[in-house]
């Protein structure tokens, strides 16, 4: 999630206009497809979910806050790392209003997240832990991740036709000898693609 908490400092100091909207916080709402809305209307999710999809992630696509408690895998706070996703409640922890912004930091009993429609703009904030309803992480396989996988994945069925094309020109003994090799082969690629998997899942690049 580092490189969307890095998109989103860019974007530090983006303001409501005091007279008509501003056109960077209009992108946000273009970006998860409400391109009449303006910046009189609530948009921290807007700027969270422009921040996602600018990175190729997936976001919500709602101008709801507490529409991230159900988005990604939940992350204990004091595993929090900066970019994950932090929803507070608003209100009441009961009611259906929140804030969600990018974790930052902690200290003394606050956490600070990097978000927007923080007293009108956007920026680094502070907020009583006591508000948080979850911290959230990607969990998703990209569509580079899926390339690779889809090439690992065609590597071995390219590997497998080789093979039955090969052995049909070979005698018993060599036979066993090519399968044995192409049975290793394919372990090591399931292997590799097992371990790319789990490290994806763990929010590792």
């Amino acid at each position: 999630m580092k490189k969307v908490y890095d998109l989103a400092r860019l974007e530090i100091g983006t303001y409501e206009w005091a007279e008509g909207s501003n056109p960077r916080v209009d992108a946000y709402f273009d970006d998860v497809g409400y391109p009449s809305m303006t910046d009189e209307t609530a948009w921290c999710a807007a700027f969270v979910g422009a921040m996602l999809k600018r990175c190729g992630y997936p976001h919500t696509g709602k101008l709801t806050a507490r529409s991230y408690l159900d988005w990604g895998k939940p992350v204990d706070l004091s595993k929090a790392e900066p970019g994950d996703i932090v929803v507070l409640w608003r209100g009441s922890p009961t009611s259906w209003q929140g804030h969600v912004g990018f974790y930052d930091r902690q200290a003394d009993g606050n956490v600070y997240l990097l978000g927007g429609n923080q007293r009108d703009m956007v920026n680094v904030s502070g907020y009583s832990i006591d508000r948080v309803l979850s911290v959230r992480r990607m969990e998703r396989t990209s569509k580079a991740q899926s390339t690779t996988l889809q090439a690992a994945a065609g590597a071995a069925t390219a590997g497998a036709g080789g093979v039955a094309t090969v052995l049909g020109s070979l005698d018993p003994v060599a036979q066993y000898i090519v399968l044995g090799a192409a049975a290793i082969a394919g372990l090591c690629i399931l292997w590799i693609i097992r371990e790319r998997i789990k490290a994806w899942g763990e929010g590792r690049r």
